[in-house]
């Protein structure tokens, strides 16, 4: 593997005492030095023991790659080694990032001024080229960056300045940017036989297939150093054995813990809790060509039937709050209320040809109501749901059949599943349109549900050309009406963001997208 890595050349001095050798080996050590991230070419001397310090994560999710440009750019992103155009901060706001400043010149035309001495972990220089190439692998390889930036064309119109020239009007066009799936890249480093080339204050070292994924201190950021001299991403996808291993001391911090054990952690006087409201949303997604599920009563009864509010308190011990549609309330376009339904689950199940039979299950032309629903192991709270929601629905006498997978997005593309588990960050770049295009289109291969509305695609197209924020704004809550008229999932609640991390740790702040995990700022007590 080939390693851009920086190597110190030691003096051997033999016959000497081993204070001279000491003295001697000191004399020939280089002082590191780090640029901060104002660009302003400040130097500062990199801290003492930096070089020994490493970070362990238990994360939750097995990427097949690294490549940031297709499934796995979420990993990347949070690994520190990628980076891209613009970055949100805690506001949802859009801040520069590798792009310096940015102008719309016209309804679909935008100018980028990007910025300067930033080099590629092959160090290789980033200019506008190079970004111009990257974005046009992103939007061949990942159906989300073509969705999100609905591109006409690229243009270089200067060294270090991209304009960009959208299909039509796209006001999210600048937020979609902080998007994992167009992290800026060297193109031609995917053809070699190493790892991707990318600008963040880490490189990636190794990458273990289904076991981590290590990266390690870039020397060349052109930002603030990295504290850390390496970080480890374990993948281990059980929740409590994630939460085990940071018991033990394995490991550092632990993603996404179990929240039933989180006071346990609490009482550990070695370990923290951390958290922080999400914009993460626990669902269930319908199968729309499920026999049963096709009838949009029976998703309708189901939903009603939901305890959303002991889901809340039982499962999430406190750690959410209950949802009424993909976007939380603290988001000026989720504040809606859910649909009452047009009576009581009894009467729309007999109206529909429902009967009961003698055990109390409902029966329909001789099949019982009978679905299975699918369940995974990464979020183990969902399962906690699965079997609560599957009780509550028993004591009406609907049978569900719980069915635990280990990657949730391959069995969806199948069919031999009725309802399912899901969760998704459906406002992660500060928009409502990611959500929307990737879970409503038709043509979209996100649309997990197989869920198809001309309405509501007539809305989204709308979306995208709305001029100002409260245009946009008015068209989501249209589009969220038919939403929970028709159906296709049923929002349970938004989690908190929940974390197990080893006093000590520094600078590892949870964020309400979820991808900005390792940084330079993170540190550890040594």
């Amino acid at each position: 593997m080939i390693s851009n890595r920086n190597r110190r050349s030691w003096f051997i001095c033999t016959g000497l005492l081993l204070l001279m050798v000491v003295m001697a080996l000191s004399g020939c050590a280089t002082t590191n030095k780090t640029v901060d991230s104002s660009g302003k070419g400040e130097n500062t001397p990199t801290k003492q023991n930096a070089a020994d310090k490493k970070l362990v994560m238990a994360y939750t999710w097995k990427p097949s790659g690294v490549d940031p440009h297709g499934d796995n750019s979420w990993d990347v992103m949070r690994s520190g080694a990628g980076e891209t155009l613009v970055r949100l901060n805690e506001q949802l706001e859009p801040v520069a990032w590798l792009a310096k400043g940015w102008k719309q010149d016209s309804p679909t035309v935008w100018t980028f001024s990007l910025q300067d001495k930033v080099t590629f972990h092959d160090g290789k220089s980033m200019d506008a080229a190079s970004v111009k190439a990257s974005l046009l692998r992103s939007i061949e390889k990942s159906h989300l960056a073509k969705d999100l930036l609905d591109v006409k064309s690229i243009d270089v119109s200067g060294p270090l300045a991209l304009k960009i020239t959208t299909n039509q009007p796209n006001a999210a066009l600048v937020s979609n940017l902080a998007d994992p799936s167009t992290i800026v890249l060297d193109v031609a480093s995917m053809n070699e036989q190493s790892y991707p080339a990318m600008t963040g204050a880490f490189k990636i070292k190794a990458f273990n297939k289904d076991q981590s994924l290590v990266v390690e201190r870039y020397d060349g950021y052109w930002g603030e150093k990295a504290h850390l001299a390496e970080a480890t991403m374990k993948f281990i996808t059980d929740g409590n054995s994630r939460l085990m291993a940071l018991q033990s001391g394995e490991v550092d911090v632990a993603t996404d813990i179990p929240v039933d054990n989180a006071e346990v952690l609490k009482k550990n006087d070695k370990l923290q809790v951390l958290s922080a409201p999400s914009l993460r949303t626990h669902m269930i997604v319908y199968n729309m060509e499920s026999p049963v599920f096709k009838d949009a009563v029976n998703r309708k009864v189901v939903d009603s039937l939901i305890p959303r509010a002991s889901i809340v308190s039982a499962v999430m011990r406190g750690y959410g709050t209950e949802a009424s549609s993909p976007f939380p309330s603290i988001l000026p376009f989720g504040k809606v209320e859910r649909k009452a339904l047009d009576g009581t689950p009894e009467q729309l199940l007999t109206k529909d040809g429902w009967r009961k039979d003698a055990q109390g299950t409902w029966t329909k032309q001789g099949k019982p109501f009978e679905v299975t629903l699918l369940t995974f192991p990464q979020r183990p709270e969902l399962s906690v749901m699965a079997e609560v929601i599957q009780s509550q629905l028993l004591k009406e006498g609907i049978q569900v059949k719980i069915r635990k997978v280990e990657n949730i997005d391959e069995a969806l593309t199948k069919s031999d599943w009725d309802f399912a588990m899901y969760s998704m960050l459906t406002a992660h770049t500060g928009e409502p349109q990611y959500f929307m295009d990737t879970f409503y289109s038709s043509k979209s291969e996100a649309n997990v549900s197989r869920y198809v509305s001309k309405p509501l695609e007539d809305i989204l197209g709308r979306l995208k050309l709305a001029k100002n924020t409260a245009e946009r704004n008015g068209l989501t809550l249209q589009a969220l009406d038919i939403i929970n008229t028709n159906l296709p999932q049923s929002f349970i609640v938004h989690p908190d963001n929940v974390f197990g991390v080893k006093k000590g740790v520094k600078g590892f702040t949870p964020h309400p997208i979820e991808y900005y995990y390792i940084t330079a700022q993170s540190d550890i007590a040594k």
